[in-house]
């Protein structure tokens, strides 16, 4: 891979952590100063309740997007994921999956994304596990849940250079998830990760070709 290549990589993913951690640090700066001092013995409760998951960042990045999974070992299953993910560091992502943006949504899986740096570097064993999303971003497979326009454009750019490794943990059963975690895959275009013509795509993707 050539150092222009690998530089571009570094930054379309680097420039995705400042956004996410920005309205978080914004959080800490705007505190109110005036609340009075705690009591030793209200402290621990108190660092107790004020402690956030991290998830709770997922909620300032601009990384978040529907797509089509296809299960790996059967292509011709497909599963809607939402994705909601923040940056691990400035080569990997880590996104939680959904099946819809509703309060009722099912935790459905997960996925990591890494650059084409780091994935060059994998062993070849390792690499089976992973996918790319060209095909999806170039088919619009792919779209922003909370951008549009050159924002959007400009994260599915970034999207496209990466590669993805994901498990879907709610892969089978509708009460509750039945079953092992399965590995998924992107739609590549290419058999046998085609789009089942079936599929019924969430509204975000009803443009998409086929």
């Amino acid at each position: 891979m050539s150092l222009r290549r690998s530089i571009e990589n570094r930054i379309h993913v680097a420039v995705l952590i400042p956004v996410c951690l920005a309205s978080v640090l914004a959080g800490a700066f705007l505190a109110p100063s005036s609340r009075p001092a705690l009591a030793a013995d209200d402290a621990h409760k108190d660092n107790t309740i004020g402690v956030k998951a991290p998830i709770a960042e997922i909620m300032h990045c601009p990384l978040a997007f529907a797509g089509i999974h296809l299960l790996k070992e059967f292509p011709e299953q497909s599963q809607v994921a939402y994705h909601f993910c923040k940056p691990l560091n400035s080569q990997v992502n880590q996104c939680v999956l959904y099946d819809g943006t509703g309060k009722d949504a099912r935790l459905i899986g997960i996925e990591y994304l890494v650059t084409d740096e780091l994935y060059q570097k994998m062993p070849v064993e390792e690499k089976a596990y992973w996918h790319d999303h060209k095909h999806e971003v170039d088919a619009g497979l792919i779209r922003s849940i909370t951008q549009s326009g050159a924002e959007e454009k400009q994260t599915l750019g970034t999207v496209r250079t990466l590669w993805g490794k994901v498990y879907h943990t709610w892969a089978s059963g509708t009460t509750y998830p039945r079953g092992p975690a399965r590995l998924f895959w992107s739609v590549t275009g290419e058999e046998p990760f085609l789009l089942p013509p079936d599929v019924k795509l969430p509204a975000e993707l009803k443009s998409a070709g086929r």
